[in-house]
Order: C-alpha cells, then sequence, then structure tokens
C-alpha cells in the first residue's frame, strides 16, 4: 500500500512540472551569465519521422559577438530545437503572444538544409547551444 501511495505521489509531481509548449508562447529560460532578461518565443512545433517534436524558437535579449562582422547579436530570428532540449531550458511562462515574429528566411534556410539531409535540431539546452554558437563556424551569406 506505501508503494502504491508513492508511486501516485511520484506521479502527480511529475505531471505538475510537464511542459506544455504551444506556438506564439515567450518563455524565460535558463540563461547564460548576464542575460537574465533574455527570452524565447515558440515559433512553431512540427513533427519529423527522424528527429520527433522540433520546436522552432526566436532568442531575444542576448549579447553574442560576431565573428565575422564584430558587432554584438541581441537576437537569433530563428533556432530549432528538439522539445526536450526546450522542455530542459525553460523556466517560467512569461505570456502568449498573438502575432508570431517573422522568422521566414531562416526556417526556409533550415528546411532546405534538412531535406538536403545536412541540418537537425539541437539537443542541448538553449544556454549551452548559444556557448557552442560562439565557438562554431560562421559563414556569410551569399
Amino acid at each position: 500500500m506505501r508503494i502504491f501511495i508513492f508511486s501516485l505521489l511520484l506521479l502527480v509531481c511529475a505531471s505538475s512540472f510537464a511542459v506544455e509548449l504551444q506556438e506564439g508562447q515567450v518563455w524565460t529560460y535558463k540563461t547564460r551569465v548576464h542575460e537574465e532578461d533574455s527570452t524565447i518565443t515558440i515559433l512553431k512545433i512540427e513533427n519529423y519521422p527522424d528527429l520527433g517534436k522540433v520546436v522552432h524558437i526566436r532568442v531575444e535579449g542576448i549579447r553574442l559577438k560576431n565573428p565575422l562582422k564584430g558587432n554584438i547579436v541581441t537576437d537569433i530570428p530563428h533556432l530549432p530545437f528538439k522539445y526536450g532540449a526546450i522542455e530542459k531550458s525553460v523556466t517560467e511562462l512569461n505570456r502568449k503572444k498573438t502575432k508570431i515574429p517573422d522568422f521566414d528566411e531562416g526556417y526556409r534556410m533550415w528546411k532546405k538544409a534538412y531535406l538536403a539531409g545536412e541540418a537537425g535540431a539541437f539537443e542541448s539546452t538553449i544556454d549551452v547551444t548559444l556557448n557552442l554558437l560562439i565557438g562554431g563556424h560562421w559563414e556569410e551569406k551569399e
């Protein structure tokens, strides 16, 4: 009987922490140091046979130095993540936006690369991914 009650309690606690992501939501997340005001917007959620659920996000309120031009990037209009990575990253739902920011250009570029087998979705948390982008290979768009 004790095991049953403990299992039931565990199930109730686990379900209360479940995150339901929806397009248009704005979330705070586990940010990098000095970017505590940064937020993400859920742009689109899709299912892919090889990737599972992919959550396309916009990141705002960051400070990444562009290694090509030297300027500071304060937002990234489109990044694709696996659902679980976003679940691990978000901390609080700020609001439900009625208008999703434009992300068509970045999404089309990603989709074309994905269909060619040259792109996927990030599996790491948002903060880790942003740190990886700092050390990544950047190319200027033609």
